[in-house]
């Protein structure tokens, strides 16, 4: 079916390098105006999006040569702004517990996605990065109490024209009218592509995972990146931006 915003979807790509080139007039307003657009809870929109171009405050919020792409674009969770608004009003305000949390992050990605899909209708480029979860954005950009991050991207212009990464197929991720339990050899169908991608590596990578006891694509993507160490250190960095931005989850909830 002939589409102009399902073809841009089908050819979404992540951009790693990015040309010195800040965004042409008028192309970041827009991108911003399709973001507020997207959908959200009770109209509320419990989010908000921080625009990042200041070099030293870009790599404060995440260190890395990706952040050479012009503009920087974080969403977070608001629930200050709802608290301001509420007390101003005589309202009062309680919205600071795991369904808010839960509300204000599905609202911050909505709008995150909108504005990536925008972005790369205007022929540039765009890539998610996951640890500004762990990213203190308080320190970094002064974020008030209430306000929790919930994604970012970098958006440039590409420097670069990498190929489509290959995705599991359809039926592994979609379910109809129920959770279906795969069994053993339906699950090794399903991953046969991407466990194939580990005959695909390099003789001399593939060597240097093994040497390390890595043996498969699994493996490689557990003990080789998301080691168990970086997971703690990232998960401890996460819980102790929600104790900064004071949401009661759990037992304080009651």
């Amino acid at each position: 079916m002939a589409n102009a915003v399902i073809d841009c979807l089908m050819n979404h790509r992540s951009i790693r390098r990015f040309k010195r080139q800040p965004l042409e007039a008028g192309a970041l307003e827009a991108m911003l105006h399709a973001a507020i657009r997207a959908p959200t809870a009770g109209n509320l929109q419990q989010y908000s999006l921080i625009v990042v171009d200041d070099p030293q405050k870009k790599r404060a919020v995440y260190d890395s040569p990706l952040v050479d792409a012009p503009t920087m674009i974080v969403a977070v969770v608001d629930q200050y702004r709802m608290k301001r608004w509420v007390e101003l009003n005589g309202a009062p305000f309680y919205f600071d517990q795991a369904i808010n949390l839960f509300i204000g992050y599905w609202d911050a990605l909505a709008a995150l996605h909108s504005l990536v899909i925008a972005a790369e209708g205007l022929g540039l480029g765009t890539v998610y990065i996951g640890m500004v979860l762990s990213a203190n954005l308080q320190r970094a950009l002064g974020t008030p109490e209430y306000v929790f991050p919930a994604g970012m991207v970098l958006v440039g212009y590409p420097d670069e024209a990498p190929e489509l990464r290959p995705r599991l197929p359809l039926e592994a991720v979609v379910h109809r009218n129920g959770y279906h339990i795969p069994t053993d050899d339906e699950l090794r169908a399903l991953y046969r592509e991407k466990d194939a991608q580990w005959e695909r590596l390099p003789a001399e990578v593939r060597a240097a995972l093994e040497a390390r006891g890595i043996h498969n694509v699994a493996q490689w993507r557990t003990l080789g990146h998301y080691t168990p160490e970086f997971i703690a250190n990232e998960s401890a960095a996460v819980l102790e931006n929600l104790k900064r931005a004071r949401f009661r989850l759990g037992s304080e909830s009651s």
